[in-house]
């Protein structure tokens, strides 16, 4: 009697089949993880950047809209000399102005835009120091990037902590439109950039800044900007303490 069962004529895989096929697979996940990392990485770069990007562009319009609402008062510093409120040098600049457009309450409070070391993040970051601005108070001022008057102490804004250079001119005629000095408009690294007693406000302000990456400076593109409250400021008894407006 014939047995109803058949021998199989297939076969299974090999042990050596086997472990090509492993090792097949192995190389293919290989390159596909490497493909997945290598995307991953281009994403994050091209993410960073576009973060830079859109900092830059909102510190450069925060910065432009702010140094150009700069309002023009006299004051009287301690030393006894009368001056406008707006001074600086090639690393710092003292000007009043409202708070920023976001929070702004109609205050007028004395800024100081300037490279500091600020111990949050322990390096030296651009940063506004700003005070409530009255015009008959004297204020201290010796020339440099302080700024004081008795009995206030100032608050702190960080506008970039990874910025660490900043670079200021002027420009304009630091004669205060005197023909007999012979002076024209010109690029100035500070202002007031001659006598205290002239009476005089730059036409245009350029602010530059960088950040220091691998021990280069990498600057941000030049900011060029009109001061909207500039004008002929020239002082008389009556009006030494007016706003001045364009």
């Amino acid at each position: 009697m014939r047995g109803n069962g058949r021998a199989s004529n297939g076969r299974g895989f090999t042990l050596v089949e086997l472990q090509i096929a492993i090792v097949i697979m192995a190389m293919i996940s290989l390159l596909l993880l490497g493909a997945l990392r290598l995307t991953s990485q281009t994403w994050r770069k091209v993410s960073v950047r576009q973060d830079a990007a859109e900092h830059q562009f909102l510190l450069s319009q925060l910065l432009r809209r702010h140094l150009s609402d700069a309002r023009f008062f006299k004051v009287r510093l301690t030393s006894g000399e009368m001056v406008d409120t707006f001074m600086g040098g090639e690393d710092y600049l003292h000007y009043v102005a409202p708070f920023p457009r976001f929070i702004n309450d109609g205050e007028l409070y004395w800024w100081t835009l300037k490279i500091a070391w600020n111990e949050s993040h322990q390096r030296a970051v651009l940063l506004l120091d700003y005070q409530p601005f009255n015009s008959s108070e004297s204020v201290t001022w010796n020339g440099d990037e302080i700024i004081s008057i008795e009995g206030q102490a100032h608050q702190r804004l960080v506008l970039a902590p990874n910025i660490d250079h900043l670079s200021l001119t002027y420009y304009g005629d630091s004669s205060g439109g005197s023909a007999a000095s012979g002076e024209e408009e010109a690029w100035h690294k500070e202002w007031p950039a001659g006598d205290l007693f002239v009476s005089a406000v730059p036409r245009l302000l350029s602010v530059k800044v960088a950040h220091n990456e691998a021990e280069v400076s990498q600057w941000w593109p030049e900011i060029v900007l009109g001061l909207s409250y500039a004008g002929d400021i020239t002082a008389t008894d009556a009006d030494s303490l007016k706003e001045r407006v364009f």
